[in-house]
């Protein structure tokens, strides 16, 4: 049986060694799981403009400059995300509390050692960052987890820009 793909989003607003992060609230499954921002990709939108949307609805911040920094295959056993991954630096507002989340600011070494996090956070640990933050690079990341969130298996590769 093959598993169903969702095509998807994930916005890192990266300033100073922080990162925006959210928080699920009790009323979403992932409760008390920290995420990076970002969704589905509707219908008529483009993934860019996705990922503008989903910070504002998650986080309430305005986002512009958005850089593909490339594909972010998480594999779970009933079912696969396939997110294109963006960065910026520039943003404008606050992060908020909404009725499903909380937004914040938060030190990238904080978040990696928070006990509850969602498998794409991963790609802020040291080993992997580069294809993030670095401008010369892309990337490719494949993510085996479990349904609690436990990482089976990783495959990463970085890929030169120019």
């Amino acid at each position: 049986m093959e598993k169903p793909i969702r095509k998807a989003v994930r916005c890192y607003l990266i300033k100073d060694g922080k990162v925006i992060a959210t928080k699920y609230k009790e009323k979403n499954k992932k409760a008390g799981y920290y995420d990076i921002p970002g969704g589905k990709i509707e219908n008529g939108e483009n993934s860019i403009q996705t990922a503008i949307r989903e910070m504002k609805e998650e986080t309430g911040l305005e986002v512009r400059n958005l850089k593909y920094k490339g594909k972010m295959i998480i594999e779970y056993p009933n079912r696969i995300f396939d997110f294109d991954v963006f960065i910026t630096n520039e943003s404008e507002g606050e992060p908020q509390e909404f009725e499903e989340n909380t937004s914040e600011w938060m030190e990238i070494n904080e978040l990696l050692q928070k006990e509850k996090i969602l498998s794409n956070i991963m790609i802020l640990d040291r080993f992997f960052i580069k294809g993030l933050i670095d401008a010369k690079y892309n990337f490719k990341m494949h993510i085996q987890v479990d349904e609690k969130e436990n990482i089976l298996n990783v495959e990463y590769k970085l890929k030169d820009d120019k």
